[in-house]
């Protein structure tokens, strides 16, 4: 079910959240859900924002809710993606043998 959940809130993502994010620079990707609680990384220009709060609280929290009742919060992880962080390591340990 948390897969299935979690697969149906990257969909949502990617046809709703995203296209208005993207007008922005920005975007946004689901982490997980714990509870009532959807935690998400905000990705591009989104990251750092100065309208930050206003974004995830007054659109995001607001669509997800609209189609996601159970869901009452959304909380900003500030950690990178796995991606990034495997493309750094691999920037400091290349050349090394």
């Amino acid at each position: 079910m948390a897969d299935e959940l979690l697969e149906k809130l990257e969909e949502f993502f990617d046809a709703d959240i995203n296209q208005y994010l993207s007008e922005h620079g920005g975007g946004a990707e689901v982490v997980d859900v714990v509870g009532e609680e959807l935690i998400i990384r905000l990705l591009g220009e989104c990251r750092g924002c100065l309208s930050m709060n206003e974004t995830v609280n007054g659109v995001i929290l607001k669509k997800v809710h609209a189609v996601f009742p159970f869901i009452k919060k959304v909380t900003v992880t500030d950690d990178v993606s796995p991606e990034v962080y495997e493309m750094v390591c691999s920037l400091f340990t290349a050349g090394k043998a």
